[in-house]
């Protein structure tokens, strides 16, 4: 396929949430460039059935494969949770895959806690992916799941304090953790709010931070790390439908005007 190190990494997601990812990798890798595929069209996936998540998911990460993709990040729990599984029995062994949860869930960074939160879609609990591989590497963790099906669509076009604030208080009013995992990159924007409401006593885990600097590793160890700027680690972003003002701003806020954004939709 003609790959190198100055091939693009390809990202993709449900909407908005792993626009965060991937400012997080061009925060650690500058030189990168990158293809983002938002399917805004079909938000949420977290309430669509495992059968829709899986063709949608391996329509996208073909489209990002035939970009010429070095690499693709899968930023949508709700994609890896249901899809992982047929996505690297098509790609691992013509691309580099990653993912948002499995970074996670090997860190020792969950190693200290007792009892963890799990705030997840309705399709990334019903996978049951979390809770069977973090026992995997933490057996002794007790893990609750908290099933938030109305957060998505909000953020994704925006969203009033009152209401999330309001949200937030009714999932967690009778929750009981030490730690939390925000199992949906659409749940990233709401660290700020989550934290007050937990008044800091709840350690809200650093996701973006791990899943970029194991991409980072990993395309270092596969000589496929761009070290220097060639002059194209620009940034083009796809959506399947139009996007919202506030999926609009953020792109704007994260990686500045000069940004290619198209609409393509194979859906």
């Amino acid at each position: 396929m003609g790959i190198s190190s100055c091939s693009p990494i390809g990202i993709f997601d449900s909407g908005i949430g792993g626009l965060l990812i991937a400012k997080e990798i061009k925060n650690y890798m500058p030189n990168e460039c990158i293809i983002y595929f938002g399917d805004t069209k079909n938000m949420p996936y977290g309430n669509k059935s495992k059968d829709f998540i899986r063709n949608h998911s391996m329509k996208i990460a073909s489209f990002l494969y035939e970009k010429k993709c070095k690499a693709i990040v899968i930023a949508c729990n709700s994609i890896v949770s249901n899809a992982l599984d047929v996505i690297q029995e098509k790609f691992l062994k013509k691309i580099l895959i990653f993912n948002v949860i499995e970074p996670i869930v090997k860190n020792k960074v969950l190693i200290s806690s007792k009892k963890i939160g799990i705030m997840a879609t309705p399709a990334t609990i019903h996978s049951n992916f979390y809770q069977r591989n973090i026992k995997k590497y933490c057996p002794h963790l007790d893990i609750v799941q908290i099933s938030t099906p109305l957060l998505a669509t909000i953020i994704e076009n925006g969203f009033e304090k009152k209401k999330i604030n309001f949200l937030i208080r009714n999932y967690f009013q009778s929750i009981e953790i030490d730690t939390l995992l925000l199992a949906c990159t659409h749940y990233l924007f709401l660290k700020k709010e989550i934290d007050n409401f937990f008044h800091g006593k709840v350690r809200l885990i650093d996701i973006q931070k791990i899943v970029v600097q194991e991409i980072k590793k990993k395309l270092y160890e596969n000589n496929l790390l761009c070290l220097h700027s060639k002059g194209n680690n620009h940034s083009i972003f796809y959506t399947s439908s139009s996007i919202s003002p506030f999926f609009n701003e953020q792109i704007k806020i994260l990686f500045g005007k000069l940004v290619k954004r198209h609409i393509f939709n194979f859906f």
